[in-house]
């Protein structure tokens, strides 16, 4: 009997770096379709929907904080979601390298790269995430009691043996590293990627269009975690973004 392919679906909120956000998520389209698996559902939660064009938009209102965000993946994620499994990316977390996909990830309820400072329980980050319906449902009945806890952290460290107990299977530490990358950096190549301060070498071939995309929020509090890599890769860019965080220090409050 012929396996009927997975239905998968991705999943990108964001109301602050819009066209970042969209490269993320077009880049990650195209590079599954080039593998012949195509997205059958694609989840936009955007506050500018004319920013999206062609592309589905659930409108949200602007996110004001990590907990409005956090509420929004853990509830709003399950009354949306009708594939099998959803791929969770961000602007600073998407499909690197679609060739390493493996359809060990369809044994799993949620894979996120590995956190370095756990022993126990460390296997999470949602910044680029596999979920599986089951356990988007699941999460959707649990009992949040306090949202500005990060989202990835509630579900895979404080419940993840609750999850367990509902069925939900968690990916071994070896899935998680095949799967993707936050910290340290790694040798060999990984489906996807977490973290900001990765972009200046995924965006090596147009770090411009990075720097000139980045919010003036992302540039006045993270410009430190990009500056080295832009360095590495491009100069010209690197100036760049110092010249928009001396502008923005120089503003009026």
């Amino acid at each position: 009997m012929i396996t009927p392919p997975p239905k998968l679906a991705v999943a990108i909120i964001d109301t602050d770096l819009h066209l970042l956000a969209r490269q993320a998520l077009v880049h990650s389209m195209q590079a599954m379709e080039r593998q012949g698996l195509p997205f059958s559902q694609v989840l936009i939660y955007s506050d500018r929907p004319e920013l999206w064009p062609g592309l589905p938009v659930i409108p949200v209102p602007t996110l004001r904080s990590i907990t409005e965000y956090n509420l929004l993946v853990t509830r709003e994620l399950a009354k949306h979601l009708s594939a099998d499994h959803v791929l969770v990316i961000q602007y600073d977390g998407f499909v690197l390298n679609a060739d390493q996909f493996s359809p060990h990830f369809l044994h799993y309820d949620y894979i996120g790269a590995p956190w370095p400072n756990y022993d126990r329980h460390e296997v999470g980050n949602g910044g680029f995430s596999w979920r599986s319906r089951r356990l988007v449902q699941a999460v959707a009945q649990l009992d949040y009691d306090d949202p500005t806890e990060a989202e990835d952290l509630f579900i895979c460290r404080r419940m993840r043996e609750t999850l367990e107990r509902m069925g939900c299977r968690f990916a071994p530490k070896a899935i998680a590293q095949h799967f993707s990358v936050e910290f340290p950096a790694v040798a060999y190549p990984t489906f996807g990627f977490h973290g900001i301060f990765h972009l200046p070498s995924v965006y090596r071939e147009m770090p411009e269009f990075l720097v000139d995309n980045l919010s003036d929020r992302i540039i006045k509090s993270r410009s430190n975690f990009l500056l080295p890599g832009l360095q590495a890769v491009s100069p010209a860019a690197a100036e760049r973004l110092q010249q928009r965080l001396a502008a923005l220090s120089a503003a009026p409050a």
